[in-house]
């Protein structure tokens, strides 16, 4: 599990079956103190109607993404699994 900020949604004119329907937000991994790491963003599949900047967990457990979007042979791999109340 991974600690995020949002920092942008994504758009897929073009996309998989699996994701019709799913928000896909911008994640940035950060550090326990707030501190963004200097891996780049990527994008996670959010059910939580999560915001822009909020703080979120996200799981990189792509047997449960796939799972949640309850198809095998999709190609996502992150989602967001709950909101920080800071």
């Amino acid at each position: 599990m991974l600690l995020c900020r949002i920092v942008g949604n994504a758009v897929a004119t073009c996309a998989h079956p699996s994701l019709k329907g799913c928000s896909l937000k911008l994640c940035q991994r950060e550090e326990a103190d707030g501190t963004p790491t200097s891996e780049a963003p990527f994008i996670a599949i959010d059910h939580f109607n999560s915001g822009l900047h909020q703080r979120v967990f996200v799981s990189t457990d792509g047997i449960a993404a796939r799972g949640i979007v309850d198809d095998e042979h999709s190609p996502v791999r992150n989602f967001i699994q709950g909101i920080l109340d800071d």
